[in-house]
């Protein structure tokens, strides 16, 4: 455990220097790139065998997504009770492949076990899991090249029983991949989306593929909005009883506009569905916001909450109208399906000052804002609709940390506070005289999730 510890340390030393492959300017010999931080005491021996495996000039990669963000990754993948070692670099002889290498342990020394081209010049995600449960974990490895985030390649490595070695079994272009144990049966899978285009029109596709002895097996998929610009998070809803496990994919549809599309398996059905999309038009718009705002559980219940805006809050008389930008009531739906779904809580976002105001529903008809953009301030008033009931309750403001610390301030509520900045409320005496007090401020505005 010591050993690990110790080169877990280094390796996140070296990771803060070596965030991708092509985040260091200087090329340096592999002796350069290890030592130090990495080169200590008993892994002075992996540090030599992958000088004499790669036997050039190197730049380490490590992955830009997912669990392991390091060029260096230790793990007990063939389950024999010793650490192997995965190792991505680039050979400075040919910097538009990346590679990965193998290290196992062999009577208490590291050897080489193989070495396998990629098929990019980035390392976007690495999985080490048993996805067939047979004891040893496969490899799954999403190669990418720069600047490129549609077109990513898929491999999958095995090991086989009598030797133990990895070979390379199969490969899929995608843009988003992940394994998750879709279908419930306490086997993990494959899934991801692909793109296509077919005479001009561009379709998008999730998929699910199985491991199969050393074979994978295409095990169902489903149309996706293909009006999609890029794929931002993928989150799960964990599986319980007669409920699959729910796949949350936030997406940007254009520049700003986001969606998310909700994927599982059907076990009535025995097939991969997309419940929000629109057969007809191909289109998911049930989740359309305006906003970049992504899933999340807003009430902590367990549920992933979709956000959709669908109106423009405080619009209404010239008296009353948002000074500058709109502001949308965005709604937090559960949605079990397109048919049934549920709001569990409406709120005003302010993304850039980074705080959300939950409303009542009676709230949503009886408050108004005004947007002072200019003085980061919203300014929260009641009103019945008419030109002058609007009555000023509380304000919303963003202030800079020296500002904060004076006398201006003292009666303002911190809601959001920062190294640079606090986010406070002012309750006015007409607020006041309503029964608004820091308790109810408090339950209404926090910073967003």
């Amino acid at each position: 455990m010591k050993k690990i510890v110790t080169l877990l340390v280094a390796i996140l030393s070296l990771t803060l220097i070596l965030s991708s492959c092509d985040s260091v300017d200087v090329i340096r010999p592999v002796s350069a790139l290890l030592s130090p931080p990495l080169y200590y005491e008993e892994y002075e021996e992996l540090v030599d065998a992958f000088n004499a495996a790669v036997g050039s000039e190197v730049l380490l990669c490590s992955p830009k997504n997912g669990d392991h963000k390091s060029a260096i990754i230790l793990d007990d993948v063939d389950n024999d009770g010793e650490t192997e070692a995965l190792i991505f670099y680039k050979d400075t002889t040919d910097t538009t492949v990346a590679r990965m290498h193998y290290f196992n342990i062999s009577s208490g020394k590291w050897v080489s076990n193989g070495d396998f081209n990629g098929y990019g010049n980035e390392v976007e995600n690495v999985v080490i899991d048993d996805m067939d449960g047979d004891g040893f974990k496969e490899l799954m490895v999403a190669w990418s090249i720069s600047g490129v985030s549609s077109s990513n390649v898929m491999s999958i490595y095995r090991a086989t029983f009598m030797t133990g070695k990895y070979k390379e079994i199969s490969n899929e272009t995608c843009t988003v991949c992940e394994v998750f144990d879709v279908d419930s049966d306490n086997k993990k899978e494959i899934f991801y989306i692909s793109q296509s285009n077919t005479s001009g029109i561009m379709q998008k596709t999730a998929k699910v593929m199985k491991l199969s002895g050393d074979s994978v097996v295409h095990m169902g998929e489903t149309k996706l909005d293909p009006n999609i610009s890029s794929y931002i998070s993928v989150k799960t809803e964990k599986s319980s009883g007669d409920s699959p496990l729910k796949i949350y994919v936030d997406a940007l549809k254009g520049e700003t506009n986001m969606i998310t599309e909700l994927i599982y398996w059907d076990k009535d059905k025995n097939e991969l569905v997309a419940p929000l999309l629109d057969n007809e038009t191909m289109s998911n718009n049930v989740t359309l916001r305006f906003e970049p705002i992504a899933s999340s559980d807003i009430n902590n219940d367990g549920i992933i909450d979709i956000p959709v805006q669908s109106e423009i809050f405080g619009k209404g008389d010239d008296s009353v109208t948002i000074d500058t930008e709109n502001i949308y009531l965005t709604r937090w739906i559960d949605f079990e399906s397109a048919s049934k779904s549920e709001t569990v809580a409406n709120t005003l976002i302010n993304r850039s000052d980074g705080y959300m105001i939950f409303l009542d529903r009676d709230e949503i008809n009886s408050l108004g804002i005004r947007n002072y953009r200019s003085q980061n301030c919203w300014v929260v008033y009641r009103t019945d609709g008419s030109e002058d009931s609007a009555e000023e309750i509380y304000s919303v403001m963003k202030v800079s940390s020296e500002r904060w610390n004076t006398e201006t301030y003292k009666a303002y509520i911190p809601i959001v506070e920062k190294k640079d900045f606090t986010v406070c409320v002012y309750i006015t005496p007409t607020g006041q005289k309503s029964g608004i007090d820091e308790d109810y401020i408090k339950s209404k505005i926090t910073r967003l999730p």
